[in-house]
């Protein structure tokens, strides 16, 4: 393919480019043969289509490229080196690293040294980046020498831009290292915020990840020249969405600085630049975009918190999907998915259903299946059901639980999501039976806000919730000062407190003093009284 950078259309978009098509031969035909995936491991599906594949383009970041034989070649010397340390199958090994081409390089490393990755935010106060390396038994962090001074003492850095570190992986053989691991060993390692005041780990194996690649090839069509956009957080789960929907379905990651993803103007002249195909984004973003300055943008995943369907109609094209996906970390991504049809208006699209190898079921208290229409809790079970929590084995029982329906030792996660099945089979998303918030697509449990905000000597009582609509949505701290409601701290105040504990998206966009928490008949927070109160003058 040697078609200049303008020059793309939308057909070239839509389906799959038969320039290639002829220059790859039987290889672009042995592609379709992948169905046999279940028995790899994330990494091996990737080394498939680097053999396949090994001139194309494997990630972008900036005008700079890695192809696929390249980008493995580079992840068996890191592997290697990663292996001469002691990491191995089972142990968690950190990446402490921002968007840039050695990200993927790293991940795959850290995968093909037969570890688990544990991402971690550069942007996170040094405390909780200890508390995670601590609680997950990280000994090793493959990081930046500027970034590795936030570490705690008794982690290793493995600083990729030290000289002598770079000298030491480049001296390893490029070939594949073939340390042994199985699709039931441990892929990944992600923190969400937790009931109790700290973060909790959610431990995630190869069989689950590439069951959901191996869906999105077949459900998504993904081929050339498709190119997915790496939009979220490495420490968030769609990330794994991003990375390995690409890298394993041998199509472009495109990835984007931090700041050009923050910024609407300069996202849009990324994904139309790079020729993006294919993005997995919250709805607050999705708002901030014209679809129609997209014109290459064939798929678009709009997810992680409920979808409008004006929005979804926004992004309709007789060219482009939109889907409605829904998952939680717990069930690896996307556990269901739903094809908008145009002309929602007002009306909110189901969350769809199961994807392949999964399976829901709606059940009252007691746990029993209820009928179309009834409300229920869902609770998701098959392939994509996580291995539990990391060192919580109380909290693992009581939200992954015996699976009646399954095989023997089968398991269901139970979502805490409260939905109705409709009579066509898709589901539709209700509300949550807990207190857990969504936040612009990031999982919030309140209880760990409230935990902080309680450390504040003049705080006697805190709840969090949720104010506004829509894009507007914030979080609202509600105070019991210790001395009276005219003697509560003020936002700054408590942001300065909050900003060394907790990441920049758990942290209050405002204060209401309150003389006493409101409750309800039966003894509950009163979060009805509380969103009354957060809508009134500030």
């Amino acid at each position: 393919m040697s078609r200049a950078q303008g020059d793309w259309t939308v057909d070239d978009v839509i389906h799959a480019d038969e320039d290639a098509a002829a220059e790859h031969g039987r290889r672009h035909d042995a592609a379709e043969d992948f169905a046999a995936t279940a028995g790899l491991c994330l990494h091996q599906v990737f080394e498939r289509w680097a053999e396949l594949r090994p001139g194309a383009a494997a990630c972008r970041f900036e005008g700079r490229e890695l192809g696929y034989r390249e980008l493995d070649r580079r992840a068996n010397r890191l592997a290697r080196h990663l292996h001469r340390l002691g990491v191995g199958r089972e142990t968690v090994v950190g990446v402490l690293l921002d968007r840039c081409l050695d990200l993927p390089v790293t991940l795959l490393g850290i995968l093909k040294a037969g570890a688990a990755y544990l991402p971690l935010d550069v942007q996170h106060p040094a405390s909780r980046l200890a508390y995670m390396t601590g609680d997950a038994g990280c000994q090793v962090v493959v990081t930046t020498s500027e970034a590795a001074g936030r570490l705690p003492e008794d982690v290793l850095p493995v600083c990729l831009d030290d000289p002598a570190v770079a000298a030491a992986v480049a001296a390893q053989p490029g070939k594949t290292p073939g340390y042994p691991v199985s699709p039931d060993n441990l892929a990944y390692l992600l923190y969400t915020s937790g009931s109790t005041g700290a973060p909790k780990g959610t431990l995630v194996q190869h069989r689950s990840v590439v069951n959901m690649t191996e869906y999105c090839r077949r459900a998504y069509r993904l081929r050339p020249p498709d190119r997915i956009l790496q939009f979220a957080n490495p420490c968030f789960d769609v990330s794994v969405f991003d990375f390995f929907a690409a890298l394993c379905n041998g199509i472009t990651l495109v990835q984007g600085s931090r700041l050009a993803l923050l910024d609407p103007r300069a996202l849009t002249a990324l994904i139309r630049d790079e020729r993006v195909t294919v993005m997995d984004i919250p709805p607050a973003v999705a708002r901030l975009l014209d679809p129609a300055e997209l014109p290459g943008l064939r798929m678009a995943h709009i997810g992680g918190e409920a979808l409008p369907g004006e929005l979804a109609d926004r992004f309709q094209a007789p060219h482009r999907q939109v889907r409605n996906t829904y998952g939680p970390t717990e069930v690896t991504v996307t556990s269901t998915d739903y094809l908008c049809p145009p002309g929602l208006r007002e009306s909110r699209p189901p969350i769809g259903a199961p994807i392949a190898n999964l399976r829901a079921h709606v059940v009252d208290d007691a746990g029993r299946e209820v009928p179309a229409g009834v409300p229920g809790e869902l609770l998701m079970g098959g392939v994509g059901v996580a291995r539990g929590y990391h060192g919580r084995p109380a909290l693992t029982a009581e939200r992954f639980v015996p699976d009646p329906y399954g095989p023997p030792g089968a398991r269901l996660y139970r979502t805490g999501d409260l939905v109705r099945r409709r009579p066509d089979g898709n589901l539709e998303f209700l509300d949550r039976i807990d207190t857990q918030l969504k936040v612009n697509g990031h999982r919030v449990e309140p209880g760990e806000i409230e935990a902080a905000l309680e450390s504040h000597p003049r705080v006697a009582a805190a709840v969090v919730d949720l104010a506004g609509d829509g894009g507007d949505r914030m979080l609202v701290a509600f105070l019991v000062p210790s001395e009276g409601a005219g003697t509560a701290p003020g936002i700054e105040e408590v942001r300065g407190r909050l900003r060394p504990l907790l990441p920049s998206y758990m942290i209050p966009a405002r204060i209401v003093a309150l003389d006493s928490v409101p409750l309800t008949a039966n003894g509950k927070v009163d979060r009805a009284r509380l969103r009354a109160l957060a809508a009134g003058p500030s």
